[in-house]
């Protein structure tokens, strides 16, 4: 049996409607989307994906988003993911966006480093959140400065801050999901262990060991052998367990290994990603490109962008360019192999 959160495949089957709709149409309203409410970020990790952009001082304007969230909702969206190109915990209001978010009907989560999840933002906002991510890239104060670009103690006060949400989860029977993730580069493989160790101790639910990707824009890269994934799988499931989950992704260790094999990306009308300056673009590799942005929030709202001329621009010069330079092992990389399988149908496929 597959893990429950199936966070190494895609989830578009649990949508045929959508799915439908788009076969038919061509187009829909994403099912998800991914918000940067800030590109202020306290950390400058090492493997840092978005580095090109150089960080920045923007921020969602309160209005907006609360005003784009609600027009979301009205259009079928269906869960969103505060993460983007800064540290979301950063945003004054964000867990009026996280509550709001849901109390509209769709699906909460973060992705965060974790140390602004004060006390006061677990109580605020957990409740809400279906999920939480922490990035955690080492397994002690001197090697995680190194790897997050920041000062030893933010490692102990990060595990801290999840041990408290914990704590507050089951304190308050909550069903939210508390999670880490682990990216694995060079600098800090050898400390998996050693964090998969603190993590199943204190009560989280998963330790998620990603592989690293490249993006194309980035200064960054680094590399490991597959004796490197091997060794450390094995190492790490000694720690796998009913209440502490080991997920290693090594489907999207064998996608990023075996390249892109679909002509286009299919799977763009099922995503969006709406950046700190109100942009709304395809994906991250489109941060900072005006060329590729759908529209902005500053001047239109979220359905009015996604019905637009501009985009509808976009989606045909995206299909034109194809993804031969697009980053392997990508977010959308899966959906992409199913839809290219659903447009592609073999000879006997009514023989199911």
């Amino acid at each position: 049996m597959t893990e429950p959160t199936n966070v190494d495949n895609h989830k578009l089957m649990y949508h045929p409607q959508r799915v439908a709709e788009w076969n038919e149409k061509g187009d829909c309203y994403p099912i998800y989307v991914e918000i940067g409410p800030t590109n202020v970020c306290n950390h400058r990790c090492a493997f840092c994906a978005l580095d090109f952009l150089n960080y920045g001082k923007d921020v969602l304007d309160k209005e907006i988003m609360l005003a784009t969230l609600k027009d979301m909702a009205n259009h079928g969206v269906k869960s969103i993911m505060f993460a983007g190109e800064g540290e979301p915990l950063l945003h004054k209001n964000i867990c009026e966006f996280v509550n709001k978010t849901k109390e509209f009907g769709m699906d909460v989560s973060i992705t965060t480093n974790g140390v602004h999840f004060t006390k006061e933002k677990i109580e605020s906002c957990l409740p809400s959140l279906s999920w939480i991510r922490f990035s955690v890239d080492s397994g002690s104060p001197e090697n995680y400065a190194k790897v997050h670009g920041t000062k030893p103690e933010d490692f102990n006060k990060v595990i801290e801050n999840i041990k408290t949400a914990v704590e507050f989860r089951k304190k308050n029977q909550l069903k939210t999901t508390i999670g880490v993730q682990f990216l694995m580069i060079p600098p800090s493989i050898g400390e998996a262990i050693k964090l998969a160790r603190i993590l199943r101790d204190i009560g989280t639910d998963n330790l998620q060991v990603k592989p690293y990707s490249h993006h194309p824009k980035s200064k960054n890269e680094f590399h490991l052998n597959p004796e490197d994934y091997n060794k450390l799988k094995e190492q790490l499931m000694q720690f796998d367990s009913d209440n502490f989950k080991v997920l290693f992704r090594e489907a999207t260790i064998e996608r990023i290994e075996s390249g892109i094999d679909y002509p286009e990306c299919y799977g763009l009308p099922f995503f969006a990603l709406i950046d700190a300056k109100g942009n709304v673009i395809p994906c991250n590799l489109f941060y900072g490109d005006e060329e590729f942005s759908y529209g902005n929030l500053h001047k239109n709202s979220f359905s009015e962008i996604w019905q637009g001329e501009k985009r509808k621009e976009v989606l045909k010069k995206l299909r034109e360019k194809g993804c031969e330079d697009c980053r392997h092992g990508c977010r959308l990389d899966v959906i992409n192999r199913y839809l290219h399988r659903l447009k592609n149908p073999f000879e006997h496929d009514n023989f199911i």
